[in-house]
């Protein structure tokens, strides 16, 4: 029997292993100063660690000669409340995944490295109870350098950096000195707090429609409870201006707002927004911030300095004093998804979050997801709707170009959509242009032979990039040059087939030589602020044609472009994976939706060469909430989500037969567990068996219910041996992608 010991912590480390760990306290630490949620570095087998506090017990399984002690106590307080240490167990028992790896993506990276837990601080000033009765008195003379100076720190109750202060009066240490003197102000040190805006420059609130009105009146009557909303409204319907309203409310109760964004290139758009609206501090978080920038951000909402938050997925995590509103806008994004390592959907632990704060939360999209709009047909969500567009915008029109009509050298661009792109050009209106693939060509291939340039690491066609001269692997980042002769026959004359962002621009500069293009893609915006710089350009109307991908499909407000062409959507009505048509009606009526957002209507043209594709004449003639509802209705047949509830065990081996073998042995497991509710589908190798030079293969389980699901899983997942050099798997609980 174990031998027992008085203080013995439970701490969670971040390794991809399901048991937290026993530990003895580090040497001179009283446990009555430990509290859940403090980090402790830690030993562990020939590493050293920052683990998390879970408890202190009383007892552990082990006998005290096999603990070992932990090195060093880092925090003096939690640096996870207790809210945000429950929110993560809960993710870690949902998603299955171990608790230490899920506090370490939650935590910043600075904060798993050990970094200090303190906001970035510097000497500054702050008045005093006399300086603010003097501030106040009219009567007193004041010098004009004092009076500046008190002024700016009358603000400011929270005090001024001494360089903040000198940026607004030069030379002033000795008007300080005074002061000081006086007892009107005294030193103390100011932690980096966002300064909040003038109140002159915020722009007032925007007259509401009725249905806009309904939303905002009713959510602010719930601002003391679980209220999950799915904002369904149309591009243009004013969906930002609903979140803005909302939040002044929230604010006004001395409440936070955190609000999720799909990617990061939304960010500057998003922010911008809310500048001109308020006067509080808006924190940001995204992956383009350095370790210290996260790091001070998360704390800035941990400690309630920042009202706001606006980030991207990896935000959902950050914890809030004093939370008061979840807001996910295009909360459909498969972005919200994470599709490696812990693989949680941010959107659905937002929901869980409010649930756990008893706050609302709204779920804001022009297309909703199938699986929020089925949450609403059961009234698990209040259901508002959006109908129209926000002022004197009106609905675009739409027309389907048959391609299979078009002479071959129309392949690009139609004679439809080159007409109207002329005729828009003449009236110096601005064209958008959409094609989903970025590089010059998805192809290289040898007519002599049919030899194609294929990745050596993937089951994928490598795409040439005229840009770099290269070919690049859009799985795996494998670049090479590209061939001069065929490798196979040795026939000379090799031929780019297919088409991606930068042919459709030579295409563009050939056919309008005087036109600016501008064109948008993870390539063109890769350099930082990059994106930032290409919005201005469109908002000062200094490009015609924009040619871009899916980044340019949500969330974008511009004006003046009153014409979209769709340059090929046939990719999504026949995908493998049964959401693919979703995605596609989603995608398409995103980028259609900026067009016509100004005074004048827009206008869309869809090439295709499917233009009796039924989803797709629904979708055009009957709008997104009749596609949905005939979406829905295929997915009940199929028994697909939402009717039922997915997991995903997936496994990758270094030769083609490991990984089916694996999942062979643990879909015998599941034998003993008897759980009949759940079915098991496969193994089957994966619809790109190999990627970065792994095959890959899938088990699919599948059931009715919920807690049948994860009885299981929680069962069957202990047993199945841990990930090796040759063979790792991973599960995926709601997963997103079966590819």
């Amino acid at each position: 029997m174990a031998k027992t010991h008085s203080q013995i912590l439970q701490i969670a480390i971040p390794k991809p292993l399901y048991s937290h760990f026993d530990y003895l306290p580090p040497v001179g630490i009283d446990t009555k100063q430990l509290c859940p949620g403090m980090r402790l570095r830690v030993p562990f087998r020939t590493h050293t660690y920052v683990g998390i506090l879970l408890a202190v017990v009383d007892s552990s399984s082990l006998p005290d000669s096999k603990l070992k002690v932990a090195h060093k106590l880092l925090d003096s307080t939690p640096v996870l409340p207790k809210e945000s240490l429950n929110l993560l167990r809960w993710a870690s028992h949902y998603y299955h995944h171990p608790l230490g790896e899920v506090i370490s993506t939650a935590l910043p990276l600075a904060l798993g490295k050990g970094q200090s837990a303190t906001l970035q601080a510097f000497s500054g000033w702050i008045l005093t109870k006399e300086g603010l009765t003097y501030y106040l008195d009219k009567l007193l003379k004041k010098t004009a350098r004092q009076q500046t100076i008190l002024s700016l720190l009358q603000q400011y109750p929270q005090g001024l950096t001494q360089t903040t202060i000198a940026n607004n009066l030069s030379n002033a240490t000795p008007t300080l000195r005074s002061l000081e003197k006086k007892g009107w102000i005294k030193s103390q040190v100011i932690v980096n707090i966002p300064k909040p805006k003038n109140t002159a420059s915020i722009s007032p609130p925007l007259q509401l429609n009725t249905a806009q009105n309904e939303v905002v009146n009713q959510v602010c009557n719930k601002l003391q409870q679980f209220y999950p909303c799915l904002l369904d409204g149309i591009t243009g319907s004013g969906k930002t201006e609903v979140y803005l309203q909302i939040i002044q409310k929230v604010l006004d109760k001395g409440l936070q707002a955190l609000v999720l964004i799909p990617e990061i290139n939304l960010t500057p758009q998003m922010v911008n927004r809310f500048q001109q609206r308020f006067t509080e501090s808006i924190a940001v978080l995204h992956s383009k911030l350095n370790d210290n920038e996260r790091l001070q951000t998360w704390l800035l909402a941990r400690d309630g300095h920042a009202p706001i938050v606006i980030g991207t997925r990896s935000a959902v995590w950050i914890p809030l004093a004093r939370p008061g509103i979840f807001i996910v806008d295009e909360e459909h994004d498969q972005s919200y998804k994470q599709q490696d390592h812990f693989r949680y959907s941010a959107r659905d632990i937002a929901v869980v979050r409010a649930q756990h704060a008893q706050v609302p939360i709204l779920l804001g999209s022009a297309t909703p997801s199938l699986d929020s709009l089925y949450n609403a047909q059961q009234q698990r969500y209040q259901h508002f709707i959006l109908p129209e567009r926000a002022g004197i915008a009106v609905h675009p029109t739409f027309h389907i170009v048959n391609m299979r009509q078009q002479p071959y050298q129309s392949s690009h661009l139609s004679k439809q959509l080159k007409k109207a792109i002329g005729q828009r050009l003449e009236k110096h209106q601005q064209i958008l242009l959409f094609i989903n693939r970025r590089g010059y060509a998805t192809t290289l291939i040898c007519y002599q032979c049919g030899w194609i340039a294929y990745c050596q690491n993937c089951d994928a066609r490598l795409t040439y990039h005229e840009t770099h001269k290269n070919l690049q692997c859009h799985h795996c980042g494998n670049i090479s040059p590209p061939e001069s002769h065929c490798p196979k026959c040795q026939h000379s004359k090799l031929y780019l087939q297919g088409q991606g962002t930068e042919r459709i621009e030579e295409h563009l500069q050939k056919q309008f030589p005087n036109a600016r293009i501008l064109r948008i893609d993870s390539d063109s915006t890769r350099r930082k602020h990059a994106m930032h710089k290409m919005l201005k350009r469109i908002h000062e109307g200094d490009a015609d044609i924009l040619v871009g991908t899916q980044m340019l499909a949500k969330g974008h407000h511009f004006p003046n472009v009153t014409l979209v062409g769709i340059i090929n959507i046939d990719g999504g009505l026949y995908g493998i994976d049964f959401r693919a048509p979703e995605r596609m009606a989603q995608l398409l009526v995103q980028v259609a939706g900026r067009a016509g957002r100004g005074e004048e209507q827009g206008e869309v043209i869809i090439q295709t060469f499917h233009p009796d594709h039924p989803l797709l004449i629904r979708l055009i003639r009957q709008g997104y909430a009749s596609f949905a509802q005939a979406a829905l209705e295929e997915r009940q047949k199929a028994k697909f989500p939402p009717y039922t509830r997915l997991a995903l065990l997936r496994a990758e081996s270094t030769e083609v037969q490991p990984a089916m073998d694996f999942l062979h042995a643990a879909k015998i497991q599941t034998q003993q567990f008897n759980c009949q509710e759940v079915e098991l589908w496969g193994p089957v190798t994966a619809p790109m068996e190999k990627r970065a030079g792994w095959y890959r293969a899938q088990l699919l389980l599948q059931t009715t219910q919920r807690k049948h699901l994860h009885r299981l899983l929680s069962q069957w997942l202990p047993q199945i041996p841990s990930s090796t050099k040759k063979i790792r798997w991973s599960l995926d609980v709601d997963p997103q992608d079966l590819l």
